[in-house]
């Protein structure tokens, strides 16, 4: 096999190395977006969980207004 021309091996290993970084921001990149993806989702979950946390905690309420009227009107 001939020798690589004079020019071609001075600009291989600058080449391999711009190469290896794009592969790697690349990859990098991908799995920021899978993590964009996951907090979106956890947000998204954590926001229904609050809205029946809130409905709960009026149900309770009521309950608890009822329980304080009951033992106020049989209070002497």
């Amino acid at each position: 096999m001939p020798p690589l021309p004079a020019g071609l091996s001075e600009w291989f290993a600058p080449g391999v190395y711009v190469g290896v970084v794009v592969l790697l921001f690349g990859a990098l990149n991908k799995r920021i977006d899978d993590l964009r993806d996951d907090l979106k989702a956890s947000e998204a979950r954590q926001r229904e969980e609050m809205r029946e946390l809130r409905s709960d905690l009026k149900a309770l309420g009521g309950k608890v207004d009822r329980l304080v009227e009951t033992l106020a009107a049989k209070a002497p």
